[in-house]
């Protein structure tokens, strides 16, 4: 398994692109929240605190287990 991560749509070769959406793709409900709690959320996951944000990932991966 493998977790990659693009900022853009611009960021991925047409090689990766082509294996980016397929059967296993899941699909996540996404909510906007108040603009306060927006800036916060962005800052935070796209900011310069790279160290402070792959912990809080590392943490609280959610990895399925196939049977």
């Amino acid at each position: 398994m493998e977790i990659t991560r693009f900022k853009g749509l611009g960021e991925i070769s047409p090689t990766e692109f082509k294996h980016f959406i397929g059967d296993d793709m899941r699909i996540h409900r996404v909510e906007h929240a108040s603009q306060r709690e927006a800036n916060h959320i962005f800052s935070f996951y796209m900011g310069k605190n790279t160290p402070q944000r792959r912990s809080y990932i590392m943490d609280n991966l959610v990895v399925p287990v196939e049977d």
